[in-house]
């Protein structure tokens, strides 16, 4: 029947997304390539409310089934995940921090790969980033272990300012704290 069916899978599977048809989107993109690919189209999408909700529905994805993933681990994934992480909406954003955390601490080998380039990325964030992306970039050093950035990380051990982020026990925390348990995994 599949021969059958018209329109494309992207519009299909927004379509679910906005009824909030969740579950179905992840059993149809963990077992159809061309549905995850139309999937992770919608990151691009100019509603807010789609991408927050793809990015969730990614972590799912993760969580449920780890290989439906690891296929579409690119640099270029990665790249947009940054760029997620930096757009206003908080929906986006801490969604975005949510999926990159599972990937970095579910695929160290995956991360490994794309060190370089993800340190300087990480390096700017934690001197031009907002409080909470600094926060989040202390905690991927931390995991990821990038002795390189110790000095970034020291420049922040003072800092008072208070930082809100999507993981347990990080919600109105001091952001030196964060850096603090940073250097302690830098040790």
């Amino acid at each position: 029947m599949g021969f059958l069916s018209f329109g494309s899978k992207k519009s299909k599977i927004k379509k679910l997304i906005e009824e909030e048809r969740f579950d179905e989107v992840i059993r149809t993109t963990i077992k159809d390539k061309k549905a995850f690919s139309s999937l992770l189209e919608l990151l691009d999408d100019p509603n807010p409310g789609i991408v927050g909700d793809t990015l969730l529905i990614l972590t799912n994805i993760l969580e449920t089934d780890p290989s439906a993933v690891k296929p579409y681990l690119s640099e270029e994934l990665f790249r947009k995940l940054v760029n997620l992480m930096e757009r206003k909406n908080p929906y986006v954003r801490e969604n975005a921090m949510m999926l990159s955390y599972k990937i970095v601490t579910g695929f160290p080998e995956i991360t490994s790969k794309h060190r370089g380039w993800m340190v300087e990325v990480i390096r700017r964030g934690l001197t031009e980033g907002t409080k909470d992306q600094k926060g989040f970039l202390l905690m991927v050093v931390g995991e990821l272990g990038l002795s390189e950035l110790r000095q970034e990380v020291e420049e922040l051990v003072n800092v008072q300012d208070k930082v809100i982020l999507p993981f347990e026990g990080k919600k109105w925390i001091p952001l030196g704290e964060i850096a603090k348990e940073t250097l302690e995994k830098l040790s």
